[in-house]
């Protein structure tokens, strides 16, 4: 007791930051995983159900399975995609060929710096089947007749989203590669140049095994991030651009976790708060279980 009152100034000047995060970051955590295991709503109704909303979201609820399904697919399609093609580009760009790197690195990193509701919004634009340059462009060159309804099918809806995750994060890749190429000693490149090593082969052999940490960072981050997905499909396949105001798509095939919660909680006449919470919690659980099978997946040959 002594030494805290002896000491009391550095926990004064802490304590201000402890005590936010108490009451907007903790106790709003413990207080929605309260809720759901209630049946809360708009209403007053709050009896607690304990694992009622679990049971029907993991048992009954096949829009919570597609949810997380569309979600899967997703990050199946661009990931594997956005490490090779931004490991490739980040190869480029500090190779001795390139000289404007820094123009590069800036002008390949501005999409990630996009807010969210723009790209939602360009991406309509480009893909709207009434007046979106995409069909105009190809009525006009001759390569269609008739205009297509790109979002209004579920297998080219999942790839617009797809293309959109790509673009937008394609920049994102390439700057931690390129960060992790420039910490590389120059002397063991060419060290292996001098034992005859080609392009290729320092590219697989040196290049790919020492981007291994920042290969896990991003796919980490990239399956919280997909998860967490919402805005960008939700402006897309809510509005004027997909010609229906279908929650989710066309068949669900847009229809994320995050914009399920949202739908659950906030949206329609329901207002079932419980359900939300329970949704919130559930693709908290899937975010550990994902990156805890690529941490594992990653390491296994170290194992």
């Amino acid at each position: 007791m002594k030494a805290l009152t002896k000491h009391k100034w550095p926990y004064l000047f802490v304590a201000p930051y402890f005590l936010s995060y108490a009451v907007f970051g903790l106790f709003p955590l413990l207080f929605t995983l309260y809720i759901s295991f209630t049946n809360w709503d708009l209403f007053g109704n709050h009896d607690f159900v304990g694992l009622d909303n679990y049971k029907q979201l993991f048992l009954h609820d096949t829009y919570f399975w597609k949810s997380l399904g569309n979600v899967l697919i997703y990050l199946v399609a661009y990931l594997p995609a956005l490490i090779i093609v931004g490991m490739l580009c980040a190869s480029l760009i500090e190779s001795k060929f390139i000289r404007r790197k820094a123009f590069f690195r800036l002008g390949i990193f501005t999409p990630y710096m996009t807010t969210p509701v723009a790209i939602g919004i360009i991406f309509a634009m480009v893909f709207d089947w009434q007046g979106g340059m995409l069909n105009n462009f190809l009525v006009q060159i001759g390569l269609i007749s008739e205009k297509i309804n790109w979002m209004g099918e579920p297998d080219t809806a999942r790839w617009i989203i797809i293309l959109m995750l790509f673009w937008k994060n394609l920049g994102y890749f390439i700057m931690f590669y390129c960060a992790g190429m420039a910490s590389v000693e120059p002397s063991v490149y060419e060290a292996a140049v001098v034992d005859g090593a080609s392009p290729k082969d320092v590219f697989l052999n040196i290049t790919v095994p020492l981007l291994k940490p920042i290969n896990l960072f991003l796919i980490i981050t990239s399956i919280i991030g997909g998860l967490q997905l919402v805005e960008e499909p939700m402006l897309m396949f809510s509005g004027w651009a997909s010609g229906s105001s279908l929650v989710g798509g066309p068949e669900g095939s847009a229809f994320t976790p995050i914009w399920y919660m949202f739908d659950a909680a906030f949206n329609g006449s329901s207002f079932k708060y419980g359900k939300g919470a329970a949704i919130a919690y559930s693709t908290f659980l899937f975010i550990a279980l994902f990156s805890l099978a690529g941490i594992k997946w990653l390491n296994r040959k170290e194992s």
